[in-house]
């Protein structure tokens, strides 16, 4: 067998978030009202050279409970590390292997509102759940030709699971031709649940139609038999994003266009508001786009000699293999296609008191600018200026927040803080 992966009637109720003078004119650009975040440092954890639990080979995923335990999904260990709120190992959770309660290739993980773990393990590929414990009390499984949860898992109650759409993968015979892929013009937000019922799409998500296939990747087993395939289309620069948090009442925050515009889903699928700042997108110049292209390729010389994930870490190229796949991506970057605007919006979650944080793209589209903090109704607060602090990897109670870090010697290693206030 082998696979194939691809990579690459509603009523709305609008509401504009108001600039910070609450004068503007309709029409005329957002005023910032900055912010400065008072925060103190709670702990650090991961070490080169060091205990067991705190020496981490690649962090996945953190999540904080509702105590403010810390867990961190330590991928490269097939493991998820307990840590009580002050940073003090409590438990850890997992094994490499196949059996009950071992991970093959834990991608992603999330604490629902029982206090029970949940860890995708994608070369299962199936659920893991687990007791406030640890202990391990089933597992349910994924269909990998139905869909994949995407590397986001956020509970929404109920034993469900929210994610954007992963990869779905197509299976045949040597010698049946493939089947030709569906259309991805949309992106879907599925819902997942723990007792086997299966997966529906919540919402499908805006997206730009697809590219053409310019390429194909095969790779084979030790039997020169075809193993998997990847199918390339042209490369995108500055991609539409699809980003999601989940607000105090259950609704779902979805980012999916250019603009400064966030959805906000019902659980029946629907659009029951829109939040909007008057924030324009920057225009794509010609300086633009070779600095996107010079600094792609640069990420991508940069890992010259290292191994290439795929499929969540379930298979892995290395060698001539990878290498060979390092130049196929190569020629798309060169080849790449750029949009006339960079997306506003680079990042979205939802904090311990239920706050919108939104990230605003960088001028020069490589990253998270200044954050604008909104209240759970979606009144803009006002705007942290860039990098003080950027949106962490997880939010906790008690205005605790974790960041996933490496040093420059690719130690990983999570950083948690408090945050005491926001200040104008």
């Amino acid at each position: 067998m082998s696979c194939m992966l691809l990579l690459s009637g509603v009523s709305f109720l609008f509401f504009t978030v108001p600039s910070a003078s609450g004068s503007q004119a309709p029409g005329t650009r957002a005023v910032d009202q900055e912010l400065a975040a008072v925060t103190e440092e709670v702990y650090t954890v991961g070490t080169f050279s060091g205990q067991d639990w705190e020496t981490f080979g690649r962090i996945a995923d953190v999540d904080f409970d509702a105590d403010g335990n810390l867990y961190i999904l330590d991928e490269g260990n097939y493991r998820v590390v307990v840590l009580d709120r002050d940073g003090a190992p409590v438990r850890m959770i997992g094994s490499q292997g196949e059996g009950p309660g071992e991970f093959s290739a834990p991608a992603s993980a999330a604490i629902l509102e029982d206090g029970r773990l949940v860890v995708y393990d994608m070369g299962f590929p199936a659920f893991k759940v687990f007791d406030p414990a640890g202990s391990f009390v089933g597992s349910t499984t994924v269909n990998p030709l139905q869909r994949m949860p995407g590397t986001l898992l956020l509970p929404v109650g109920a034993g469900r699971l929210l994610t954007t759409g992963g990869p779905k993968l197509r299976m045949s015979s040597q010698n049946e031709p493939e089947a030709e892929p569906g259309d991805d013009h949309l992106r879907d937000i599925d819902l997942f649940t723990l007792d086997g019922s299966g997966m529906e799409v919540l919402y499908r998500a805006w997206n730009l139609p697809s590219g053409e296939t310019v390429g194909e990747f095969t790779a084979t087993n030790a039997a020169g038999q075809k193993d998997f395939a990847l199918g390339f289309r042209r490369w995108r620069a500055f991609p539409p994003p699809l980003h999601l948090g989940i607000l105090v009442d259950g609704r779902v925050a979805v980012v999916d266009s250019v603009g400064y515009r966030v959805k906000v889903i019902g659980m029946d699928g629907h659009v029951t508001g829109v939040i909007e700042r008057r924030v324009v997108p920057q225009p794509v110049t010609k300086a633009v786009e070779e600095a996107e292209r010079a600094r792609q390729m640069e990420v991508l010389a940069g890992s010259a000699g290292s191994p290439i994930r795929l499929f969540g870490g379930s298979e892995t190229l290395t060698g001539d293999a990878a290498e060979q796949l390092r130049e196929q991506m190569l020629s798309m970057i060169e080849t790449m296609l750029f949009p006339e605007e960079i997306p506003v919006v680079a990042g979205l979650a939802v904090d311990g008191e239920g706050r919108l944080w939104i990230a605003r793209m960088a001028p020069d589209g490589t990253g998270e600018g200044p954050i604008d903090i909104l209240t759970p109704r979606g009144h803009y607060v006002g705007t942290l200026p860039q990098g003080a602090p950027r949106i962490p990897d997880a939010f906790g109670p008690d205005g605790l927040m974790a960041y996933i870090e490496t040093d420059a010697m690719d130690v990983p290693s999570v950083r948690v803080i408090r945050l005491v206030s926001l200040d104008p």
